[in-house]
């Protein structure tokens, strides 16, 4: 059962690419998160909290869910509000000269993200089994190009290491002044081969951070966005095989492109150039 809920009680805190979050002083440990989305959000909110949920269960440092509402004709999420909270991406812009710490310190989280045993918990998937549903309904490749892209994602392991999904600056955040981590925004966790993760970091970094919304919404330029990406993949990979690293993100940032023209609405002319760029990446 959904409750509804009365928003005028509720103040606006902030707002992300896919939702906006409010606050209520008589209920002063919970954050409200309420989609943008107003198609199929039910879908999407629900796949947000079960899946934190999950991941959460699994001990993973990350707001409790609380519960879903629906606010008028939205719906939205109630959740576990972490005090004196700030974004990795605020951080990193707020203090430039703080980026290649902070790039090694989360370096240092993902893996061991991607060290827990996701295997069997219902509400994180296999990312292969949805990348291969992907690729099998995708309009930017074809022919040869399709086939090689297939072949390579049947080729890979189904393995059991918990996925992100979304891995980017603004979805992990710090309880300050102890600089306590905890990932958010995991609608799309999952399992699988933890390369899907950095693929799509690498993407965020590189690719997108050439965005004006992107600038926006991490209050970065793109010269720190990227400067981020070399020193984590420096912290994560190390010094040696690091051309061959990048060769292999950019390689998964292909596949992520194909990813985000399955779970995200696209015209023509974005078909078009996202089809230019993943056939670019994927060599």
């Amino acid at each position: 059962m959904i409750n509804d809920i009365d928003l005028s009680a509720w103040t606006k805190v902030g707002e992300g690419g896919f939702g906006t979050t409010y606050i209520n002083e008589k209920e002063p440990n919970i954050i409200l998160k309420i989609s943008h989305n107003s198609d199929g959000q039910i879908v999407d909110m629900s796949n947000e909290f079960y899946a934190s949920r999950a991941v959460y269960e699994l001990g993973v440092p990350t707001p409790e869910m609380i519960e879903m509402v629906r606010v008028g004709g939205g719906i939205g999420i109630k959740s576990e509000q972490i005090k004196n909270k700030k974004s990795l991406a605020r951080m990193c812009g707020d203090n430039p000269a703080d980026i290649d710490r902070l790039a090694a310190r989360v370096a240092e989280l993902v893996k061991q993200l991607h060290k827990i045993d996701a295997s069997g918990k219902e509400w994180l998937p296999s990312n292969k089994a949805i990348m291969l549903e992907a690729l099998a309904k995708t309009k930017i490749l074809r022919g040869k190009k399709l086939n090689e892209v297939m072949a390579f994602v049947e080729g890979l392991d189904d393995s059991p290491k918990l996925l992100h999904g979304d891995l980017s600056l603004g979805n992990l955040i710090f309880s300050l002044p102890e600089e306590k981590p905890y990932w958010i925004d995991l609608g799309r966790a999952a399992h699988g081969v933890p390369m899907f993760d950095i693929g799509h970091l690498y993407l965020f970094c590189n690719i997108f951070s050439k965005q004006k919304r992107v600038h926006e919404l991490t209050h970065m330029s793109e010269e720190q966005i990227v400067q981020f990406w070399n020193s984590f993949a420096l912290a994560y990979n190390g010094s040696d095989g690091l051309e061959a690293f990048t060769t292999e993100c950019k390689r998964f940032a292909a596949l992520d492109v194909v990813l985000i023209t399955y779970t995200h609405p696209v015209n023509w002319h974005q078909r078009l150039f996202l089809g230019l760029l993943a056939k670019s990446m994927f060599k």
